[in-house]
């Protein structure tokens, strides 16, 4: 059965912006779906080019090429995308609360905490009123993942506990995934590992049957992440690679996956298979945060070593 939340979604032209207040607001692989074999980045694109006599469509679709950037960790279009809304206070609440909630988000992974914390705190007036008005389980999940970021984690979790207690018989795929890999976070973060490794399971068995691409290889990752965290080093191995099974080369998660597994193999004393995967990472075109940058340096240093 389609859920309510994905034929709103195909049913965009004829839906008002605020219809859609509570539904997955900026999904754009569920919109992408309806053109599988044009560029997602490019149907979005076009598609916002054609909407410009329709404000509601426009600011939909624009939400749709938002995601897109933040899916994809492509930080500088993003914050080159929000900017120019900043100052404008004619805006449909549910795009400014978009807005927000990515140039926080942007802004923070780039190393502008204080900045960041201004804009989340925006983003955190828009959840309450909209989670208030509409009670969708993805606001809470957004709400929770504000609070990891840039609050408190352990009120971060009594949110993602409530959502899942509530929405325990929720059908859509994208709130459970969204739900357990935020509850990761917050295990790997208090350094239990076992838990993390649960919960980054059952998001990834939300997701793999489905036929969102960067959400099954963020979920993919993230398992393997936690499995690495936690010395399962086989079982870390295994899932780095099936995440290459649904990215491209030059993505970024591409070199940060390359990145973990020689860092594993590194650490299991293979040092040819770290070195293989380590020079699968073009370091001038990949644009890695401070941590990915600084692992990269430590391995490529220690390599050479041996």
């Amino acid at each position: 059965m389609i859920s309510v939340r994905i034929f709103l979604l195909l049913s965009i032209a004829a839906t008002s912006f605020n219809a859609l207040a509570s539904e997955n607001y900026s999904d754009h692989e569920v919109f992408c779906l309806q053109q599988p074999q044009t560029h997602c980045l490019t149907y979005i694109e076009t598609r916002l080019n054609k909407a410009q006599g329709n404000p509601p469509q426009w600011f939909k679709l624009k939400t749709y090429q938002f995601d897109y950037y933040y899916d994809y960790q492509q930080f500088e279009n993003l914050l080159n995308a929000i900017t120019p809304f900043l100052e404008q206070d004619k805006l449909p609440d549910v795009f400014k609360l978009q807005m927000y909630f990515y140039y926080a988000k942007a802004l923070n992974y780039i190393g502008k905490k204080a900045e960041a914390k201004a804009y989340a705190a925006k983003a955190f007036t828009q959840l309450d009123g909209i989670y208030n008005a509409f009670g969708d389980p993805l606001r809470l999940v957004e709400l929770a993942n504000l609070h990891y970021v840039f609050g408190s984690k352990k009120a971060a979790m009594r949110l993602l506990i409530d959502a899942e207690q509530r929405f325990a018989k929720n059908n859509d795929p994208i709130f459970h995934l969204e739900l357990h890999i935020n509850k990761a976070h917050i295990y790997l973060n208090w350094q239990q590992y076992k838990q993390a490794i649960r919960s980054n399971l059952m998001a990834y068995n939300a997701i793999k049957s489905t036929n969102h691409v960067a959400k099954r290889v963020l979920a993919s990752g993230n398992l393997a992440y936690s499995y690495h965290q936690n010395k399962n080093y086989k079982e870390a191995i295994s899932y780095y690679k099936k995440a290459f099974d649904y990215t491209e080369q030059q993505s970024i998660y591409h070199a940060i996956y390359s990145l973990r597994l020689a860092q594993v193999y590194l650490q299991i004393g293979k040092k040819a298979q770290a070195k293989e995967w380590l020079s699968k990472i073009d370091r001038n075109a990949t644009m890695f945060g401070k941590g990915h940058a600084a692992l990269y340096s430590k391995l490529q240093q220690a390599l050479i070593k041996n």
